[in-house]
């Protein structure tokens, strides 16, 4: 009897093991959800600030650089 007594409390205690550790979980991947989320309204923000005011930075109003051309070098005998 004591064995069957054993078994169940340890088993109680593996569940509420795992419901605390599954609420704490939830609740940190909502906070990082939800901080990734403002990330991503602020670089929408300055990604429209950018394509608003071409040619200027949006932070400065400093001339940004003109796009550069790549090519490609071939080797010649």
């Amino acid at each position: 009897m004591a064995v069957v007594a054993a078994v169940v409390l340890m088993c109680i205690g593996a569940l509420l093991g795992a419901t605390c550790s599954r609420r704490l979980l939830e609740r940190r991947l909502d906070q990082e959800a939800n901080q990734q989320a403002e990330e991503r309204r602020t670089l929408a923000k300055e990604w429209a600030a950018i394509h608003q005011r071409r040619g200027e930075c949006p932070r400065c109003s400093d001339p940004l650089p003109k796009p550069r051309r790549f090519t490609s070098r071939t080797v010649s005998n």
